[in-house]
């Protein structure tokens, strides 16, 4: 890359896991991505970290922390924000859910999703003040996406707050760009970001080497294959899986949201079967949430796998995007193994369980394993095998996204 080109400056914004994660990040970009020059990191501090006598003046360094409320502070003196901020392609790097952090060192009070949100847009108010390239958002599970289905209940007299289109519209109005996430629960999210002139990027961790061309991201050789391989987590196990016991494989889907991803990853997992033997590999639920706390699981009436030919030596993956305490996929999950199903996986991106959710969601019942991605740092006694791959989803697309940049210039 030529000495003029833009550089790009990613920002964690608070805690220490969002912190480890944009390390990780940077370390990508850097290593497999060949943005040696191009790139840089601009930490933030909490309160504690800098001197009591530290004035409140140009020189003041990026702090981003809570007051005793949980009010969000975020502080920077002018002196970093023009030699540090001013003309690069700024990413904002935030965990919208961290189930686990405090506040504060010996608090009990836990950060809370619109803890983060306020902090988000405290740092975008602060990096507004200077002239910048592009503000880009990552957030690798994005909250308030359940809001998604709020028409479909309206028929029914049900109103709810439309919080997904008043976050997004608090960003825009905030100066955001680009938005960055993992899996949302809904493209809901990409319509409504379009519609404000934000450029929406839905990672999906479910595609395969045909949906990524590290060669058009100008990576040739073993760079090309790392990222290929680490890219694709899910098809990476599920290949692994084929090797084992591909004649006994299934894939399911639990609701009409899932129903296309799971198409898709069963299409790209089976490239050598025909439409007909594929669909015969594929299992199609319906689901009906009545109440907050009760849903109905059926198989559809198109459905080739059904209750009368459950293969008693197979493997079914449900597919889905989030994981809380498995109420629908234990609900899937308990129809299969009554059926006869030998095992049942639960396959998803993110892992949304909060610490009061924790016991019953490790008490699985028909589910044999839960494989997540590391979207949401959780605590160690959470029953499930995650894929730590979110840093290099995530710095694919950065990677992408300031390509694109660069090229509009």
């Amino acid at each position: 890359m030529s000495a003029r080109t833009p550089k790009l400056l990613l920002i964690p914004c608070s805690g220490q896991e969002t912190a480890s994660l944009t390390e990780k990040i940077f370390e990508i970009l850097r290593a497999d991505y060949g943005l040696q020059n191009d790139i840089e990191m601009l930490r933030s501090s909490r309160r504690s970290e800098i001197g009591k006598d530290s004035r409140k003046d140009n020189r003041h360094p990026l702090v981003g922390d809570y007051f005793g409320d949980v009010e969000v502070q975020v502080d920077i003196g002018r002196n970093e924000l023009k030699d540090v901020v001013r003309g690069k392609h700024v990413v904002l790097v935030e965990h919208l859910l961290t189930p686990n952090r405090l506040v504060s060192p010996g608090s009990s009070q836990i950060v809370s999703v619109n803890d983060h949100i306020m902090t988000i847009r405290g740092f975008l108010d602060v990096v507004a003040r200077v002239d910048t390239l592009q503000r880009t958002l990552v957030v690798p599970y994005l909250s308030y996406v359940r809001s998604h289905s709020i028409e479909k209940y309206e028929e029914r007299g049900f109103f709810q707050f439309d919080s997904l289109r008043r976050t997004l519209k608090d960003y825009k109005g905030d100066g955001l760009d680009c938005l960055l996430t993992i899996d949302p629960h809904s493209m809901k999210a990409a319509q409504i970001a379009e519609e404000l002139g934000i450029d929406f990027h839905a990672i999906n961790p479910f595609q395969s080497t045909r949906a990524i061309n590290p060669y058009k991201l100008g990576l040739t050789g073993d760079r090309a294959r790392t990222v290929m391989q680490e890219t694709r987590p899910f098809q990476e196990r599920f290949q692994a899986l084929k090797q084992e016991n591909s004649n006994h494989l299934y894939v399911v889907s639990v609701d009409d949201g899932t129903e296309k991803r799971t198409e898709n990853f069963t299409e790209r997992g089976f490239p050598e079967l025909s439409p007909e033997e594929l669909y015969a590999r594929l299992a199609y639920f319906d689901k009906d949430r009545v109440s907050y706390e009760v849903s109905l699981a059926q198989f559809k009436p198109f459905s080739r796998i059904n209750n009368q030919n459950i293969d008693p030596e197979g493997t079914y993956i449900i597919i889905d995007d989030m994981y809380a305490t498995g109420g629908t996929a234990g609900k899937v999950a308990t129809i299969l193994k009554k059926l006869g199903a030998t095992r049942v996986e639960v396959w998803t991106s993110h892992a949304v369980t909060m610490p009061p959710q924790y016991q019953r969601a490790n008490d699985r019942g028909s589910i044999d394993m839960v494989v997540c991605l590391d979207t949401v740092p959780q605590d160690p006694t959470l029953a499930i095998e995650y894929i730590p791959a979110s840093a290099s989803l995530i710095a694919a697309d950065v990677y992408k996204s300031h390509q694109k940049l660069i090229s509009t210039r």
